[in-house]
């Protein structure tokens, strides 16, 4: 979540340094301004769940430790990020470790790039869809914060930015866990196989494969604050379990407006997709249609999303000036984001969040107060992206408080 395979990122990482020639590791007291950087964070969480009766009073604990390494000499560029998190009784009372990204490149000329690895998805508002801790439900759908493995073109800046992705692999499960489901031990929300102990028991085997992402977006002003822009993505799903081994197709397009004025920020976004599979009959659970969701995994644990639906994110924030004691870079907010189920008799997902992020020196602070219905993260209902249950009907609650130090 924002600030949302071990020998791959150590592979990212060895490609950069013999890119660089090995000056980087050779930074010194007296180097300037060394093109290897490295550096990480420790975050801790309070959650509170309105649903959870075993847990009254919320409970504590590490959220994410995690290590950065970044290389720009101008020309050679790259950066990855492994994770460890470690979720306390009440949030699953389990841990995990995944590269959440690692990618090398080039800059050129013109300043546009090419990367190369498990790199981020241009694809909508970017570089994220929402202004607090847990995103939108984008993120939840695979369309927000999202990192498959494969090349990334970003054009030269100008009054009109366009990036082209190709991503031949998903996100991957480049780590491990306890307690979870091993093709879910992942940062990115891709479509996954499920699981019979920690999952649904669908028997689905899917997977994505040879993405292709188109992103343009057109600056209105001189600053670029203000662009609106639009994405397109298709790409391959395949089922391991159909013994013609035929492939069939997920698509999704969206449009986006980020703006602002002043203290006032605002972000606009509007997504359609669809997944077509092509599972058995019996590659379901509670009686569902077998193609009227997809397993999604990440963070551990599968759910079922429905196959076909529009997304609508509208976000306003506020910078407040000045400073507090020690505390400063305020930022009031609002984010609010719906799933539109197109799928007879699913009912719609919601999520709102509320809240304030500031800083004081390397320590970033989150206070989120979150509410919603038909959502995993933010409900007792598990399957509520896709499916719902009428006695979970209601709104819920979850608040979040963060402190973060990152280094």
């Amino acid at each position: 979540m924002s600030d949302k395979n071990a020998s791959y990122g150590g592979v990212a990482l060895a490609a950069l340094l013999l890119l660089s020639g090995g000056a980087a590791a050779a930074e010194t007291a007296d180097t300037a301004a060394s093109p290897l950087t490295v550096g990480g964070a420790i975050r801790f969480n309070y959650i509170h769940k309105s649903w959870q009766d075993a847990y009254p009073n919320g409970f504590f604990g590490l959220d994410t430790a995690r290590l950065d390494v970044n290389y720009d000499d101008g020309t050679l560029i790259g950066s990855a990020q492994y994770r460890y998190n470690r979720f306390p009784k009440g949030q699953g009372d389990y841990w995990q470790h995944f590269l959440h990204h690692g990618w090398v490149g080039m800059r050129f000329a013109d300043k546009s790039t090419l990367h190369v690895g498990l790199d981020r998805n241009m694809f909508g508002l970017q570089p994220f869809a929402s202004n607090n801790y847990y995103e939108s439900i984008a993120f939840y759908t695979g369309f927000e914060d999202k990192y498959d493995l494969g090349l990334t073109y970003a054009s030269k800046p100008g009054p009109v930015e366009w990036q082209v992705g190709f991503y031949p692999r998903d996100g991957g499960s480049y780590g491990g866990g306890s307690n979870t489901a091993s093709a879910a031990n992942r940062y990115s929300y891709n479509i996954v196989p499920d699981d019979d102990q920690q999952g649904y028991g669908t028997g689905q085997r899917d997977h994505e494969r040879n993405t292709l992402i188109g992103r343009v977006a057109a600056h209105l002003d001189s600053e670029g604050r203000n662009e609106v822009g639009f994405s397109a993505l298709t790409g391959a799903i395949r089922n391991d379990t159909r013994s013609e081994g035929r492939d069939t197709r997920r698509n999704a397009v969206a449009v986006h407006y980020r703006g602002g004025a002043g203290p006032w920020n605002v972000g606009l976004e509007a997504l359609r997709y669809q997944y077509k599979t092509s599972h058995r009959d019996d590659q379901t659970y509670g009686g569902l249609d077998a193609n009227s969701f997809v397993m999604l995994g990440g963070f551990g644990y599968p759910y079922p999303v429905a196959a076909k639906g529009d997304i609508y994110i509208a976000n306003v924030s506020y910078d407040l000036p000045g400073k507090l004691g020690p505390f400063s870079g305020f930022k009031l907010y609002n984010d609010y984001s719906v799933l539109r189920k197109r799928v007879a008799g699913y009912k719609n997902s919601v999520q709102n969040v509320s809240g304030m992020s500031f800083s004081s020196g390397k320590w970033v602070f989150y206070a989120d107060f979150m509410w919603g219905k038909h959502h995993p993260y933010l409900s007792p209902d598990g399957g509520g992206l896709a499916s719902t249950s009428s006695q979970h009907d209601g709104f819920t609650r979850r608040i979040n408080l963060q402190a973060g130090y990152y280094f």
